[in-house]
């Protein structure tokens, strides 16, 4: 955890800096505002003097977010500005001092924050749902579902085919006040074109040749839940107009009904095709694009995080474990260094279809020789069925930086995870100067 002090008053800011300093923790000081915002970049808490030449404390804090957005900030005070202490708590203050104050309550802040600071890092590793991965396009995607998880707006999850958007919808609903209620899904794509309507809003008996009895719709069944209507580029134009009355209305009419029924679902949908292009060609409606567009996700392609590939890989073979009923799957070096290097055009679909063939040669492999179906089994490189004329998909230089920075991040997030996100520890650990660790943990957008 990386700390900033500022206050202009010399003797209290060098006294405060050389205290926490004794107690391990890494520690800044700056005499102004200015000096302060030169080195905010890398800074977890801000503990700045209320009163500072120029600009004082909340405006100052208000700057640094700017720049370090998730700042943590406490506020010293004389006790004669408390009410606007807590105005500063108003603006985000985690808590303000009243000097003179023993160093021991600002350690029960510095306490605080540090366990706060090591659950946002367990909680960017765990990912959101069957969602893993803690590169920045990932916690970018994390922090649209969170947003759309506080909502009960609809919500347009985009992204090519493969990328999750699926688990992200369900992560979406298992987030929100609604997890207890249905979460019911609707590939529009896979229907055929006479049972789209039908599907969507449920129809009365004898409304159509073969309606024996009344059916309810996937909307009437998502009562009170979500809805997840997945290619919804596929709908058809001719029935757009009823999706936006049942959206903008909360009814909707049965086919062959008389009346209509209310309905109260939260609409998630997704597409990997380019909504916009749709519009403005006009076989999408814009007025319904607006509508279901309220909130967005896009899921980033897996070439856009190939860093995240290791874990995704880790979570998938765990998975494959499981339902295997083997004690553990590994997967050699070799191996690894073919899957980070490989571009994924069908993104984790086909990196989950390419570990599922290994895993079956790998598995006929262990039985062969004798093995029980419950032991171990190691994905070599020769399971991943790619010759060497096939592999690597990437210019040679741009795979071997890819599978060395790969190795890098992943040790060095590991080091930081050991190290409760000490960098001074982690650079013991790794044997390395906290400078070059630092730089690293920059470069890899590790915290």
């Amino acid at each position: 955890m990386n700390i900033l002090i500022v206050d202009d008053d010399a003797n209290l800011l060098e006294g405060l800096t050389r205290t926490l300093k004794q107690e391990g923790l890494n520690v800044k000081s700056a005499p102004d505002a200015e000096a302060a915002l030169s080195v905010i970049a890398d800074i977890d808490l801000l503990v700045s003097d209320l009163k500072l030449p120029n600009m004082n404390g909340v405006e100052l804090a208000r700057e640094a977010r700017k720049i370090r957005p998730g700042l943590e900030v406490v506020i010293m005070t004389a006790f004669g500005t408390i009410p606007s202490a807590v105005d500063a708590m108003r603006e985000g203050a985690r808590g303000y001092l009243t000097k003179p104050f023993d160093t021991h309550e600002l350690l029960i802040y510095i306490t605080e924050l540090q366990k706060l600071l090591k659950l946002k890092i367990t909680a960017a590793l765990a990912g959101r749902g069957d969602l893993v991965g803690s590169s920045h396009p990932m916690q970018a995607a994390y922090s649209e579902i969170d947003a759309a998880a506080c909502s009960l707006a609809p919500v347009l999850i985009t992204g090519e085919t493969g990328t999750g958007k699926d688990l992200a919808a369900r992560s979406i609903h298992e987030e929100s006040s609604r997890r207890t209620a249905p979460f019911i899904d609707l590939n529009l794509g896979a229907l055929p074109r006479d049972l789209v309507e039908s599907e969507l809003f449920g129809h009365e008996k004898g409304a159509f040749t073969g309606a024996h009895a009344s059916r309810r719709g996937r909307f009437e069944l998502a009562e009170g839940g979500s809805l997840f209507l997945d290619e919804i580029d596929s709908l058809p134009l001719d029935l757009q107009p009823k999706l936006l009355r049942a959206i903008e209305q909360k009814e909707i009419w049965r086919l062959g009904a008389d009346k209509p029924y209310r309905s109260d679902a939260r609409i998630i949908s997704a597409t990997n095709a380019d909504v916009e292009r749709l519009v403005s060609n006009g076989s999408f409606r814009e007025d319904l694009y607006y509508r279901l567009n309220v909130l967005r996700v896009n899921m980033p392609a897996l070439r856009q995080h190939p860093e995240d590939i290791v874990q995704i890989t880790r979570m998938l073979l765990d998975k494959m474990a499981t339902s295997l009923s083997c004690s553990h799957i590994d997967i050699e070096p070799e191996a690894v260094s073919i899957l980070v290097t490989h571009s994924w055009k069908g993104n984790v679909r086909e990196l989950a279809n390419a570990l599922e063939r290994a895993v079956a040669r790998a598995s006929s492999l262990t039985k062969s020789s004798g093995y029980n179906a419950a032991d171990p089994i190691t994905i070599k490189a020769d399971c991943l069925q790619a010759s060497p004329a096939d592999l690597p998909e990437l210019p040679f230089k741009e795979a071997r930086a890819r599978v060395s920075d790969t190795w890098a991040r992943n040790t060095v997030s590991l080091a930081l995870s050991k190290c409760s996100g000490n960098v001074s520890d982690a650079a013991r650990l790794l044997k390395m100067s906290r400078t070059a660790l630092a730089r690293l943990i920059t470069r890899y957008n590790l915290r």
